[in-house]
């Protein structure tokens, strides 16, 4: 069985125009049907709203998936904050081989969202503020052909670019200061991190269930295996000082590749690796191979007229689901 991940870079437009969307088919199709998926992880799906709708509707995802592979698949895509439908931009999608039993949108679900009072706000702000996901996580439940449950969570976390502060910017790409910036980067720190923790929170009520449940976290985490999101995901030994809590640690896959082999995004002639599949210990077991799909990846520094597919590279990851588990 193959888990993949891949960030489709902004897929489809604010209103549903087919002719708009053919250059994007034709270059991500393509890769999409040679992954052979058997669980699709994607992430930044546009929402369109047809005329006369009162909600969004994933038209410009069925038309990508038409013709393919995943057409007859079944998918589910994340939802607002409210429940009622998808948001405009950076939607969430699993497409699944197998049945999906649940699917549950997160949003601040586990994690209490931390308050703070912007400091360096115009005009000033008089009361705390509560740090809210940009983004909500999709936590999914599949029925292997074995009878197990296969639990997925798709994520999007959020980038590393200083969120808005209140009169901090002159224009859209320039700040007025530099304090006003770093309460912005600060703020985007809290917001990844708290996303990590709800999906954290989420792996350790699956492994209390079942200490042996087979977990992937796949997506753009935005943050490369140093980081304090992927450090607060994998809950590794070395950080916890205790090896009998091995068991609820997480291993990123992608770690075994070599360091010039594992980027997902080139940026400035440099690769860097955003993108992994996380898997719970007896899911680890059952791992085969992991693949990075960066080949003639386009640098998104350089790429001039930007890129017709994506500026990320898809990761997939193989299992062998006959092998005994012990």
């Amino acid at each position: 069985m193959r888990i993949a991940t891949y960030n489709l870079e902004s897929f489809g437009a604010e209103t549903d125009d087919p002719a708009r969307l053919v250059p994007r088919i034709s270059a991500l199709r393509p890769r999409l049907v040679a992954l052979s998926a058997d669980v699709l992880c994607l992430q930044e799906i546009n929402a369109q709203k047809p005329p006369g709708a009162t909600l969004r509707q994933h038209l410009a995802l069925e038309q990508l998936l038409a013709g393919t592979p995943y057409a007859d698949f079944p998918v589910v895509t994340s939802l607002r904050a409210d429940g009622h439908g998808p948001a405009d931009r950076h939607n969430l999608a699993v497409v699944s081989r197998h049945p999906i039993l649940r699917a549950e949108t997160l949003w601040n679900t586990r994690v209490m969202p931390p308050l703070w009072r912007p400091q360096t706000a115009d005009p000033p702000v008089a009361a705390p503020l509560p740090i809210l996901f940009d983004r909500p996580l999709l936590a999914v439940t599949i029925a292997l052909p074995d009878g197990r449950p296969l639990h997925v969570l798709c994520l999007h976390l959020r980038a590393p670019i200083a969120a808005p502060v209140a009169g901090g910017k002159l224009a859209a790409d320039r700040w007025g200061s530099s304090a006003a910036w770093a309460e912005g980067y600060f703020l985007a720190a809290v917001k990844q991190v708290a996303q990590a923790l709800e999906a954290r929170l989420w792996v350790e009520e699956r492994l209390a269930a079942d200490p042996d449940a087979l977990i992937a976290l796949a997506g753009d985490f935005n943050a490369d295996l140093s980081s304090a999101a992927l450090r607060l995901l994998a809950a590794g030994a070395d950080d916890t000082g205790n090896p009998d809590l091995a068991g609820r640690s997480l291993s990123a896959l992608d770690g075994v590749r070599p360091d010039g082999r594992r980027g997902t995004v080139l940026h400035g002639g440099r690769f860097q690796t955003l993108d992994h599949i996380l898997v719970s210990p007896a899911l680890r077991q059952l791992a085969i191979q992991v693949e990075v799909h960066n080949a003639g990846l386009p640098d998104e520094v350089f790429a001039a007229g930007g890129t017709a597919a994506s500026y990320h590279a898809a990761v997939t990851a193989d299992f062998a689901f006959d092998r005994a588990t012990g």
